[in-house]
C-alpha cells in the first residue's frame, strides 16, 4: 500500500464549502459594517463644519442680524469660513472623497425654541 500525501479532491471541495458558507455569512455583517463607518465619519467631517459656522457667526453676530428672530436665515460660505481661518482649505468631504470648495455653503436657520438648524450644501 502507497501512503498518500495531501488531500484528496472530496477533501478539498468540502474545505472550500465551509470557506464559502462563512464568506455568504460574514460578507454582509462587513459591508455594512464599512458602511455604518463611512456615515460616521462624514457626521463627523458635518458636526466639525457646523461648529466652525457656530464659531464664526458667534463671534460675528452683529452682522447677522436676522439669526435673532425664529425662522431668519442666513447663508455662510465656505470662503468665509476659510478666509477668516475656521476651515481648512484641504478639508475633503468624505462622501464624495473632493476638497470642499469656496461655493461650498452652510444655511443656518433660526429655530422657534431658539435652537440652529444647520445644512451643508456642495457647491
Amino acid at each position: 500500500m502507497k501512503k498518500s500525501r495531501g488531500f484528496t479532491l472530496v477533501e478539498l471541495l468540502g474545505i472550500l464549502g465551509i470557506i464559502a458558507t462563512i464568506l455568504v455569512f460574514v460578507t454582509p455583517s462587513i459591508i455594512g459594517m464599512l458602511k455604518r463607518d463611512e456615515e460616521k465619519e462624514y457626521n463627523r467631517f458635518l458636526k466639525d463644519l457646523y461648529l466652525a459656522t457656530e464659531s464664526y457667526v458667534e463671534l460675528n453676530s452683529d452682522s447677522y442680524p436676522d439669526l435673532k428672530t425664529a425662522g431668519g436665515t442666513i447663508t455662510i460660505t465656505m470662503k468665509e469660513l476659510m478666509d477668516n481661518g475656521y476651515v481648512k482649505s484641504s478639508t475633503l468631504n468624505p462622501r464624495t472623497e473632493q476638497v470642499i470648495t469656496e461655493l461650498d455653503t452652510i444655511t443656518i436657520t433660526r429655530q422657534s425654541d431658539g435652537s440652529y438648524k444647520y445644512q451643508y450644501t456642495a457647491g
